[in-house]
């Protein structure tokens, strides 16, 4: 399981929110630093670079964090983007979570298209026999002309294919989201919930927004 291509946008924006319900926007003394490049917007750390996190704002942004899901709303507005690859019994519980966009890698699309080996699993102990099996079905799906015959391969394929096979996806979430992800799986017993925690962890201000104790 690996997580890379990290973005993280929307701080500015955020602490102007967090503070609207009592107008108190004078209080803020979070800043942005200044830049000359017309372009710098363009390099996916810009925001993790340039938002600096003021004290009254982090004490204020924990406070509400700690009040619970209704009184944090701000936190939604700090974008994730990010590519993780992970097997697919752990996207079965990752997808309880709605308040995130994914798009990901297709096995109906890809899965036939070359044979499979250890390296496509999270871990390197999938049984040879099946992998030789999977592959078999690959290949007779591909010199296969007939649709339907393509068809029936494919779905004996996805039918013995392990929970443990590796899927890529672009995931775009938030801070709440997040937020609640970390607070109910940071104890989780599988290690990818572990590893997808602690990465929600060393996230830019993650710790200094919402207060958790890591």
């Amino acid at each position: 399981m690996k997580i890379e291509n990290t973005q993280v946008f929307g701080f500015e924006a955020a602490i102007r929110a967090m503070r609207n319900p009592l107008n108190s926007w004078d209080k803020s003394d979070s800043r942005i630093k200044s830049c000359d490049d017309p372009l710098y917007w363009a390099d996916k750390n810009a925001n993790e670079e340039r938002f600096v996190l003021g004290e009254k704002d982090m004490q204020l942004s924990q406070k509400l964090s700690k009040a619970g899901t209704e009184h944090c709303k701000h936190l939604r507005l700090i974008q994730v983007w990010f590519d993780i690859t992970a097997p697919r019994f752990f996207y079965i519980e990752f997808d309880t979570y709605k308040h995130k966009e994914n798009v990901s890698c297709s096995t109906m699309h890809t899965l036939m298209k070359k044979p499979i080996s250890e390296q496509d699993f999270e871990k390197d102990n999938v049984p040879a026999t099946l992998i030789e099996k999977i592959n078999t079905y690959i290949g007779l799906y591909q010199q296969a002309d007939d649709a339907e015959e393509k068809r029936d391969y494919l779905v004996a394929c996805k039918n013995i294919l392990p929970e443990g096979f590796l899927q890529k996806r672009t995931v775009c979430t938030n801070y709440q989201t997040l937020l609640s992800i970390y607070m109910q799986r940071k104890a989780h017993r599988l290690p990818q919930w572990q590893y997808f925690c602690n990465w929600i962890t060393n996230l830019p201000y993650f710790k200094e927004m919402t207060g958790i104790e890591v």
